[in-house]
């Protein structure tokens, strides 16, 4: 490996680390158009959209990791949220990695794209918070959690991008809370879509290693800068970061 690699990978991976402790997510949203993207700027031969895919999910995993190990000793976090919502995802997520081999690039990125603009329009809903402890629809959880993972499945992605509108707008939690539970439950619903993609091949390891040596050390920096952001700043970085990416693999 090159040391513009390297350096290209590391760059990644503290970015996306740092956001995915920051608001919540795994980093995928523009973890996904950078790997495909950036490897020219560097003089790096141009990733395909599955091993993007791959690599993406390996960065995922291991920054939402990184982030959950901090988050779950937050008193926001919710063990019955994590654990309906997740189990949902883990087992969409695993069909979605299987589903992606059916598609070719194109679709994968109309599907990334069409995601992340449902995601932009639901960070524009404005709702009252919900005040006192929450009382979580169960099933709705599953369903919900079930579909996202499939789409972040077929992407690469942990899908937190998506968790955090459907949170805040249809479940009407606050953001501090969105914050505390979407890091866990996005790393949660990686897994499965991490080790598919690992025994597909979809994930060249010495490439993977600097983006997620860069993910795991930076996200939980990110997430102990979040508590002293205001909740309408974390909204606008999402939103801001979700109409980059879609502007990127656009055009």
């Amino acid at each position: 490996m090159d040391i513009s690699t390297v350096i290209m990978m590391l760059l990644i991976g503290v970015f996306g680390g740092f956001i995915s402790g920051l608001v919540g997510i795994g980093g995928a949203i523009i973890i996904y158009p950078a790997i495909l993207l950036l490897p020219p700027l560097f003089g790096v031969p141009p990733y395909s959209a599955y091993i993007a895919s791959g690599l993406t999910s390996s960065q995922v995993f291991f920054s939402t990791l990184s982030g959950s190990l901090k988050a779950r000793k937050k008193t926001e976090f919710s063990p019955p949220l994590v654990i309906y919502m997740s189990g949902g995802m883990i087992t969409g997520s695993m069909l979605g990695a299987f589903l992606a081999n059916l598609f070719n690039a194109a679709f994968v990125n109309t599907i990334y794209i069409i995601i992340a603009l449902l995601a932009l329009i639901l960070m524009f809903i404005k709702v009252e918070s919900r005040s006192g402890e929450p009382a979580f629809n169960k099933p709705l959880l599953v369903i919900i959690g079930l579909f996202v993972g499939i789409i972040s499945g077929i992407v690469g992605a942990g899908g937190a991008f998506i968790i955090i509108p459907i949170l805040l707008v249809l479940f009407k939690l606050p953001m501090n809370m969105v914050v505390a539970n979407s890091i866990v439950i996005a790393f949660i619903s990686s897994i499965g879509a991490f080790i598919i993609k690992l025994i597909q091949g979809y994930i060249p390891l010495e490439d993977a290693l600097f983006l997620i040596i860069g993910s795991i050390i930076f996200a939980p920096l990110g997430l102990k800068l979040s508590k002293k952001i205001p909740n309408f700043i974390q909204k606008w970085i999402i939103s801001i970061l979700i109409i980059v990416a879609i502007i990127q693999l656009i055009f």
